[in-house]
């Protein structure tokens, strides 16, 4: 998306500046010259998948992997080390358990797109679906309108998710304070059974 934006240093509200100055009571006012200026940016952020870039990689990361395809394998996108990194930060691999969840979690989420299996037909879409054999709900993948991925990827980053879905074995390190975020759906913005199946605008 490309915008344009002028400025008119609206601020300076007749191109002054009180400052108040403690004491006796005396202000001083400083003439602040009036400037115009214009800049023209590209703004691009990669987020395919929420609540992914936000809980792994570090701001400073996010102009690197903005900046390249999201296609797995790719040497300069940073997201796959931040997101194995992270994670065994937070749950390291367990020998005992046999798990890896840096690991298995960066084999589900990279890349970072949603992925489609048009050859399901009579299913609805699930959230991770392609990513986990259909484990979510579904084999179509893509994402229903009624599916809460901000809640799914909590669970499957730090709670039972992927166990529970049999994804991988359960390492009991889970994080019940993150792993959800708490917020239920308010009945107006419930979803209808006709097109376009979205809650009339309020």
């Amino acid at each position: 998306m490309q915008k344009t934006i002028t400025t008119a240093f609206a601020l300076s509200l007749a191109g002054v500046l009180f400052s108040a100055c403690g004491g006796g009571g005396n202000n001083s006012v400083t003439s602040v010259p009036q400037t115009k200026t214009a800049a023209s940016y590209i703004q691009i952020e990669r987020l395919a998948r929420p609540a992914i870039k936000e809980v792994f990689e570090p701001f400073n990361d996010h102009k690197l992997s903005n900046a390249v395809e999201p296609y797995a394998g790719s040497p300069s996108d940073p997201m796959p080390a931040d997101i194995v990194g992270t994670e065994d930060y937070v749950r390291p691999p367990n020998t005992t358990a046999g798990t890896d969840y840096g690991k298995t979690l960066e084999t589900i989420l990279y890349p970072d797109e949603y992925a489609v299996d048009l050859s399901q037909t009579g299913v609805s879409a699930a959230y991770l679906g392609v990513e986990t054999g259909g484990a979510t709900g579904s084999k179509f993948g893509g994402r229903g309108l009624t599916d809460d991925v901000v809640d799914i990827s909590l669970g499957a980053l730090f709670g039972n998710t992927l166990s529970a879905l049999g994804v991988t074995a359960d390492d009991h390190e889970e994080n019940n304070c993150l792993s959800k975020e708490n917020l239920t759906q308010r009945a107006s913005q419930a979803g209808t059974a006709t097109f376009p199946y979205l809650s009339a605008p309020h």
